[in-house]
């Protein structure tokens, strides 16, 4: 009788072409899953960032005028004095209020990491992909502060979160030392330039069916495109998160062999007497 012997696992294959290891250790913040850090900055309404101040430069500046053009009325004095401090503090006053109630501008990705040497022909790309996330991050922002509903602005939010996912990672070392042509840059400029895109116009399309003189089918139909647009923002989302698990995991095989490699050369007694000391 031969003797049989057990299968041996197989071989590790070669590693993707999506996975590549950083040469540096991650840094960054650990959030909480449900921390406000990790969720799309909320922008402040145009009734804050404008109404306010234009209110609060009309109070000032009107009751500055009249405080002023009395007592140059009792005085004899010319208005046109008390008019100019009158305009002078309502600018001041509007201005200050608008520069602290206006939400703060996200920061900009940069291209052109220290860690990263950036192939040639990636630049390019990355700064197309740049330039698409926030003109749809832009088309986004409008709609909600059009959109009606909370399914709706739900919709929306999560499409915003997508772009600003990208726009994170594009800001990584290991993507911008990737080449143009590797398969996580294309599906990152899919998503800015048409993914995302395609499904904010399908929403687009689909709002003006959900009112109330709507009919039933339509509505109905139009409720369908709802679900249907956001099961898709699902998918591209299940794939970010796999890119994102991608880098992260190469970050800690690094650190594990890095720690390995310092277990074994320091547990080993040191040859030279000096260095002992």
């Amino acid at each position: 009788m031969i003797p049989m012997s057990a299968p041996q696992p197989p071989a590790p294959g070669p590693t993707p072409p999506s996975f590549t290891p950083l040469r540096a250790p991650l840094e960054g913040t650990v959030h909480a899953p449900r921390s406000r850090a990790i969720a799309a900055p909320r922008r402040r309404g145009r009734w804050l960032t404008v109404g306010v101040p234009v209110v609060l430069a009309g109070a000032f500046g009107i009751s500055s005028f009249l405080l002023l053009g009395v007592s140059a009325l009792v005085g004899g004095a010319s208005l046109l004095g008390p008019l100019l401090a009158g305009l002078g503090i309502a600018a001041v006053t509007g201005g200050g209020a608008h520069l602290l109630l206006r939400g703060k501008r996200q920061r900009p990705v940069k291209i052109g990491h220290p860690q990263a040497e950036i192939p040639t022909g990636t630049r390019t790309a990355l700064e197309k992909i740049v330039r698409d996330s926030r003109r749809q991050q832009r088309r986004v922002q409008a709609m909600q502060r059009r959109a009606r509903g909370s399914t709706v602005v739900e919709i929306l939010r999560r499409a915003e979160m997508l772009l600003l996912r990208v726009d994170a990672l594009l800001d990584t070392a290991t993507v911008q030392s990737r080449r143009a042509s590797d398969p996580d840059v294309m599906l990152l400029d899919g998503m800015a330039e048409r993914y995302v895109p395609e499904l904010v116009d399908a929403l687009e399309g689909t709002v003006g069916f959900l009112g109330p003189t709507t009919t039933p089918e339509a509505r109905e139909k139009a409720i369908s495109n709802l679900h249907a647009i956001d099961a898709q923002l699902d998918v591209l989302a299940g794939r970010l998160d796999r890119m994102e698990n991608e880098i992260v995991n190469g970050v800690t095989r690094t650190l594990d062999v890095h720690s390995e490699f310092l277990r074994t050369r320091f547990a080993e007694p040191s040859a030279d007497p000096f260095l002992d000391r």
